[in-house]
């Protein structure tokens, strides 16, 4: 059986989509990345949506977002909600705060990821 053509959408397209499609590239799927915010300077278009079987939204906050720019029927929508950013961290982890901004992307964001994707799989 075919596995699915995923597109993953994060706010700007240059670190959580790109890590998560990376990830998920390296388990066998064909996968696309972009960001949805208007500054983006990686934006999501209308053929990665086209050709897209799964469409995996990396925060709640996207969503409508991306529901107010694009035909999304006949697609299945996966929302996580994993931020970049230390400022939204749980406090527990605040030691992570202190770490540069790629070890902070190592330590937290894409462990973060990983764990929220881990209960669609597989896709």
């Amino acid at each position: 059986m075919r596995k699915p053509n995923i597109l993953c959408i994060c706010a700007q397209g240059l670190n959580r989509s790109h890590y998560l499609a990376k990830y998920l590239r390296n388990k066998g799927y064909k996968t696309k990345y972009g960001g949805i915010e208007f500054s983006a300077p990686n934006p999501v278009n209308e053929f990665q949506v086209d050709w897209a079987d799964v469409i995996i939204i990396v925060r709640k906050r996207l969503v409508s977002l991306v529901r107010k720019k694009f035909n999304l029927k006949g697609k299945k929508i996966i929302v996580i909600d994993v931020s970049d950013s230390p400022r939204l961290i749980p406090e527990q982890y605040a030691h992570l705060k202190l770490h540069d901004y790629l070890h902070f992307q190592k330590r937290w964001t894409y462990p973060q990821l990983r764990k929220a994707i881990k209960e669609y799989m597989p896709l």
